[in-house]
């Protein structure tokens, strides 16, 4: 059996399978995120909860009512930001790279709600998103590659999209540190958790059953990271409520942030 007949085997595995949890299993909101607790310095490992098949198949089915509702015409407004960061660079026709696609969901919405066709290219580290994002939407490029050390060129799209991924990232410095590497002018930052008076904080928790690393960030150390980077902010967008108040002891929430070389 040569690569391509054991690639095409793997995904048709994952595509039963994702249809049997498509018929016999709903995922409710308090089902996502469970379990958070804070994580010491000593304690921080790598956590492959988003490799796991089952993760990719139930956070697809949690979006699939919200992609059919942005078809209808009413997005999320996480959705909304996302676009409204892509129209805010001016750009025309950007090439648009998204670090942590998931099933490749933007690849829809963007040209959804901008109104125009957007050259887009997906990237995930976990090999069971990018085959599921393959299977949805055969017709865009999905790539399998570690934010930490990007299989990409330097300067080779317009915009950097990190959606909804740096907070998953527990070496998030070196992950910024690629993707200024990789665009040419604009970074995105999309939905990232923040606080305003504790440092940045690592938990642990449970994303669709499987244990995952999550970061809240300083709001006023991420800003200045940006900077170190090379980064100026152009512009800031409030994104969708995130609480975990609970575990941190103060007020958390999403903003989503518009980066420029």
């Amino acid at each position: 059996m040569n690569i391509l007949q054991s690639a095409t085997r793997s995904l048709n595995c994952i595509k039963r399978h994702f249809v049997r949890w498509l018929t016999s299993h709903a995922i409710s909101e308090s089902a996502i995120s469970t379990n958070y607790a804070l994580l010491k310095e000593t304690e921080i490992q790598e956590l492959d909860g988003w490799r796991v098949v089952s993760v990719a198949e139930r956070q697809h089915q949690a979006f699939a009512p919200l992609l059919r509702a942005a078809r209808g015409g009413k997005p999320r407004l996480d959705f909304q930001v996302a676009a409204q960061a892509v129209a805010a660079t001016g750009l025309a026709d950007p090439l648009v790279v998204e670090v942590g696609c998931g099933s490749g969901y933007y690849g829809e919405i963007l040209p959804l709600l901008l109104g125009r066709s957007v050259r887009y290219v997906g990237l995930d580290y976990a090999t069971s998103m990018t085959m599921l994002a393959h299977h949805f939407y055969p017709d865009i490029i999905f790539v399998t590659g570690d934010a930490r050390q990007l299989p990409l060129k330097t300067a080779c799209c317009d915009i950097l999209f990190s959606g909804t991924s740096l907070m998953h990232i527990a070496d998030y410095r070196q992950a910024i540190a690629e993707m200024v590497r990789v665009s040419r002018e604009w970074c995105i930052f999309h939905t990232v958790p923040l606080v305003a008076r504790r440092t940045t904080s690592l938990l642990r928790k449970q994303a669709y059953g499987e244990p995952v690393i999550e970061v809240i960030f300083n709001q006023s150390e991420l800003e200045a990271l940006f900077v170190a980077y090379g980064l100026g902010i152009q512009g800031v967008f409030e994104s969708i409520p995130y609480d975990v108040s609970a575990i941190l002891g103060e007020p958390t929430w999403t903003q989503t942030y518009l980066c420029r070389k």
